[in-house]
């Protein structure tokens, strides 16, 4: 079996908006500079339908959480040091024990180095963070918080508030998500008899003895290095930024020369964390229950300004003000279970929260009016 689609991370990610991909790129066009503040699993910027990667034309993408730049950084830098690091078979014991190595790692300032040196990577912890990712059930990983810690003789133990991590069961649920994915596998080992007899000596003969006992395939599967090669192509010229939201957007930033001095336009995807309103429950590494609030004044900011082309993402009930200033709400979400942007659904597989998934359109976005129309009408077809 072998990977078919690429343009994907190679591990789970809450929110992600996959599906919400062609409806983002219908809004903004081909901007000459696209720039996504809240990067998590660059799930709009992979799905571009664009050519990537040509002259006059750029991509930035920020995020706070430091684990995750490096994760991205280690794969555009150091795929293969990075695919070694994220291929492991699936062990409660690693996973408890990398989960406890990850979050010393963020606390020794490691992550300082990111910010210090824009070539500044580690593979190893890129690839460790990958592997946890796609073993975790649920969030949480890498947040720092739980009862569990490594004591002063290396032994898990649990300390109550003044643990790191939690200790939980690794995914089991169905055969592999991200680097785990079923498609990575090799389809078998490849065995073969040692050498055996010489003159009745049997193994017991020196000149009998062979180096090894077959031919075995390696341990990271070629089909994980060809995802990561595949990506570290695709994010060969993308400006990766770990920092507050708002330093992609500053007018020297954002409006590249061409967007400011030609007629080019900067695309501008903003995904936060859903907002309290939202009513849900801690997702994030970087937890935050307003920025979505802030993000939607920046929006009505500078909606009207005809360089930017803006989609903001959430939940019904929390960017509806836009409308008024001539912003457009649009829904993307697929019915059908665990699908969309916010995967709950009812125990009868009904979506309960799938619905209210929305994107707003600023008023200078494509076919605003368009999109709106043919949702509806994709929507009354289903």
């Amino acid at each position: 079996m072998a990977l078919c689609n690429l343009n994907k991370t190679p591990f789970p990610w809450f929110g992600g908006k996959s599906a919400a991909a062609p409806a983002v790129w219908a809004a903004l066009g081909d901007c000459e500079h696209y720039v996504e503040p809240f990067a998590g699993s660059l799930a709009v910027l992979l799905r571009r339908p664009h050519p990537a990667n040509r002259t006059y034309h750029s991509e930035t993408v920020n995020d706070l959480d430091g684990l995750l730049v490096n994760a991205w950084r280690s794969i555009q830098l150091s795929p293969d040091a990075t695919a070694d690091a994220a291929s492991w078979p699936v062990s409660e014991a690693d996973l408890h024990a990398r989960h406890i190595a990850l979050v010393r790692w963020r606390e020794e300032r490691q992550l300082e180095h990111l910010m210090g040196d824009p070539d500044w990577h580690d593979p190893k912890m890129g690839g460790w963070w990958m592997w946890g990712q796609s073993c975790w059930i649920g969030s949480g990983w890498c947040s720092g918080q739980g009862p569990w810690i490594a004591n002063d003789d290396g032994r898990l133990v649990k300390r109550g508030k003044g643990g790191k991590v939690s200790r939980q069961r690794p995914h089991l649920a169905n055969n592999g998500q991200g680097v785990n994915h079923a498609g990575t596998r090799e389809p078998g080992v490849s065995r073969k008899r040692p050498h055996l007899g010489d003159d009745g000596q049997g193994v017991n003969r020196p000149q009998a003895r062979e180096p090894g006992v077959g031919e075995y395939h390696p341990m990271t599967m070629p089909e994980l290095r060809r995802w990561f090669d595949f990506l570290s192509a695709r994010l060969r010229h993308v400006r990766i930024l770990n920092g507050d939201w708002r330093r992609t957007l500053t007018g020297g930033a954002s409006k590249t020369l061409n967007v400011r001095m030609g007629d080019g336009h900067c695309g501008v995807f903003f995904d936060p964390p859903y907002a309290t309103i939202a009513g849900r429950a801690e997702l994030y590494t970087e937890e935050s229950f307003t920025v979505a609030d802030d993000v939607r004044e920046w929006c009505l900011e500078h909606g009207g300004d005809k360089k930017l082309r803006i989609v903001l993402a959430g939940f019904d009930v929390e960017h509806t003000d836009l409308e008024k200033h001539g912003w457009t709400s649009v829904e993307w979400f697929k019915k059908g279970f665990l699908t969309g942007g916010m995967k709950n659904a009812s125990g009868d597989g009904k979506a309960t929260q799938q619905a209210r998934e929305r994107l707003w359109l600023s008023p200078h976005c494509l076919r605003a009016s368009t999109a709106r129309q043919q949702t509806m009408f994709a929507n009354l077809m289903q």
